[in-house]
Formats: C-alpha cells, sequence, structure tokens
C-alpha cells in the first residue's frame, strides 16, 4: 500500500461514525474539521477513489462506507467516483450501500436517477438504503425525481414517507 492510500486510510478511520467507544473518546468530534484535513490531504479524491474500487464487495473491510461518506462529502464529481459508489450498492456491507446511496445524491449526477428509484421501489432492499436513495432523489435536484418521491409519500412504512417528505422539500418541491 502507497503511503498516500495508508495516509488517507487513517484519516477516514479517524471518524467515529457509530462506534459509540470512539464517539465517547471524541464527544466534540468535528466532521467540519475532519474533512478539512481529508482536502489537505494530496490526491485524496483520487485515492478514495481507487480504495473504493479495490473494497471486495463479498467480504467487506468495514472502510467502503467510510471512503464513500468521503467522497460524497468532498464534493468532487468526477465520473469515475460516480461508478466508484454505483459498484458499492452492490456491496454485503449494507453500511457501504447507505452511504454510496447518500453520496450519489450529494454527486449531482442525472444519470444516477434510475439507480436510485430502484434502490427506493425496491422492497428486499435495507430500509436504510431506501430511505438514503430517497433522500439522494431530493438532492439530486431533478425535477424527474418528483413523481417516485410523491407515490413515497404513500408509503406504508412511515420512515419512507418520512424521508419522502424530506426529500421534496430539499428538491423545492414541498410536501
Amino acid at each position: 500500500m502507497e503511503k498516500n492510500e495508508k495516509d488517507v486510510l487513517d484519516w477516514v478511520r479517524q471518524a467515529p461514525f457509530s462506534d459509540p467507544v470512539k464517539q465517547q473518546q471524541f464527544p466534540n468530534f468535528s466532521y467540519d474539521d475532519w474533512l478539512a484535513r481529508g482536502r489537505a490531504l494530496p490526491n485524496v479524491v483520487e485515492t478514495l477513489i481507487v480504495l473504493l474500487e479495490r473494497e471486495n464487495l463479498e467480504h467487506p473491510s468495514g472502510d467502503g462506507m467510510r471512503l464513500a461518506y468521503a467522497l460524497g462529502w468532498l464534493g468532487d464529481k468526477r465520473r469515475r467516483g460516480i461508478d466508484a459508489l454505483l459498484r458499492g450498492l452492490g456491496s454485503k456491507d449494507i453500511t457501504l450501500r447507505v452511504e454510496a446511496a447518500s453520496a450519489l445524491g450529494r454527486q449531482g449526477d442525472a444519470s444516477v436517477l434510475p439507480t436510485l428509484e430502484k434502490l427506493l421501489t425496491n422492497p428486499g432492499e435495507d430500509i436504510n438504503v431506501r430511505a438514503n436513495a430517497c433522500i439522494a432523489i431530493g438532492r439530486l435536484g431533478l425535477p424527474a425525481g418528483e413523481p417516485i418521491l410523491r407515490e413515497t409519500l404513500k408509503s406504508k412504512e412511515p420512515f419512507l414517507a418520512l424521508c419522502a417528505k424530506e426529500a421534496l422539500r430539499l428538491l423545492g418541491a414541498g410536501p
């Protein structure tokens, strides 16, 4: 592993996410500061993409969700990153799928709308992946996403209906 790859992995592993031990150790952890440290790393986006492309989807490392999260928040919209996030949707790691769906919404690429719609409407998919796909549709800001969000407002899953309401707000279409 190259030094830059090691530095980026060390950086993504600093964020506590849902780790209760880390959250207790760093109760005032700032994701803004964390992202600023990441942006300062040389070639951080390219390295995140390479690491995410290498992620074993059948035997996940546990770092994939961190890589997807960071890639989504760093705001780089290159096609290779979008493709790496789309690939991550096929992982056995639910947390990677959750973060990949969310990150795709932050990329603003209209080409991912059909994929996000399929995730949202797939009753066999994890509810959190579906919810993040829903919010991601709203973040895309595309009027073409409004019909599926309006349909999701009627969902028997209260969590999905609530997410649809928020996604419509993000879309600027109201509830």
